[in-house]
């Protein structure tokens, strides 16, 4: 017989990984608008970008990571 399976784990991964995705780069984006449009540095702007899409591949690392000790601890 075949087992029901429980889909709220993989839902709830899925979740915390598009999070690291959408709010740090979101919010790097509107902090590098806004300095560009205050200070008109092309640099900075690029610099927000950067550390906002570094953000979110150390978030997504750690979610992984912590997915995959779950997993192993079952």
């Amino acid at each position: 017989m075949q087992e029901k399976m429980n889909w709220k784990p993989f839902i709830i991964f899925y979740v915390k990984t598009t999070s690291w995705i959408i709010f740090p780069l979101l919010l790097g984006l509107l902090l590098a608008k806004y300095i560009r449009n205050t200070y008109g540095s092309q640099t900075l702007f690029l610099a927000c970008l950067m550390l906002g899409f570094g953000i979110t591949c150390f978030g997504i690392y750690r979610e992984i990571k912590n997915y995959k000790k779950d997993l192993d601890g079952k």
